[in-house]
């Protein structure tokens, strides 16, 4: 009997100048990395992605080929790739139902600075790119990725060239002792009485009609990978 379902991991994807830790300027990259554009889309691509309303704005549309939720608390239209949250809970446990239900093994956390601190105590992956620049911004990400907390499992390094304003490297950390998310099957069925008509609302807009007791039977169909936890 299923008793509670695997989670996906919550991963950063964050660009910052070495030395500063500067993000942005004037909610705008205040660089030119095509190389790193490339490799953003490939790690994100067919997932689900949560990033704040600024971010989203400079961005200008919903990335294709991903789930976009958008933290805000404008009421916005949405659409079948974009979705309106108004709080970390919300658009948390959206990410996760999407996640379920195609079976993706990561939720990717964008920016801005924000939103990274919303989810600072839940993330355990992050995919840094540091730019070897000396950058002025007014957005800053001063996260300690130590060897204590953190392993290194991948590093790649970049020249400066016609492509890259800056020379840069791509580092991916792991956070040690990183342990599987999981949501009782109870709770995840049954969302917080806050949550209850904005999840139809959602549900609704990816042709899954129905929540609460009955989701599980409703969206079963599209969960070949289902992994049961009993313990």
């Amino acid at each position: 009997m299923v008793t509670g379902l695997r989670m996906p991991s919550i991963s950063y994807v964050v660009a910052r100048s070495e030395p500063g830790h500067v993000i942005g300027c004037d909610n705008q990259l205040p660089w030119r990395l095509k190389t790193d554009l490339k490799h953003f889309k490939t790690v994100t691509s067919n997932h689900v992605v949560i990033m704040g309303r600024k971010t989203f704005e400079s961005i200008g549309k919903p990335l294709p080929n991903r789930f976009n939720i958008v933290m805000s608390g404008r009421a916005q239209d949405s659409s079948k790739n974009l979705f309106f949250a108004n709080s970390k809970q919300s658009a948390l446990y959206f990410a996760d139902l999407l996640s379920v239900m195609h079976n993706f093994q990561d939720v990717f956390v964008i920016g801005g600075g924000a939103v990274y601190d919303e989810f600072r105590e839940v993330f355990n992956k992050v995919y840094l790119t540091e730019v070897y620049a000396d950058i002025k911004g007014d957005a800053h990400f001063d996260y300690d990725f130590g060897s204590r907390d953190w392993q290194l499992i991948e590093e790649k390094q970049f020249l400066q060239s016609e492509a890259d304003q800056f020379p840069f490297a791509i580092k991916t950390f792991k956070k040690r002792g990183t342990r599987s998310r999981k949501r009782g099957l109870s709770s995840f069925l049954k969302p917080d009485e806050s949550l209850k008509a904005w999840e139809a609302e959602q549900l609704e807009k990816i042709g899954v009609a129905g929540s609460g007791a009955n989701l599980l039977e409703i969206i079963q169909p599209k969960l070949p990978f289902l992994e049961e936890i009993t313990s």
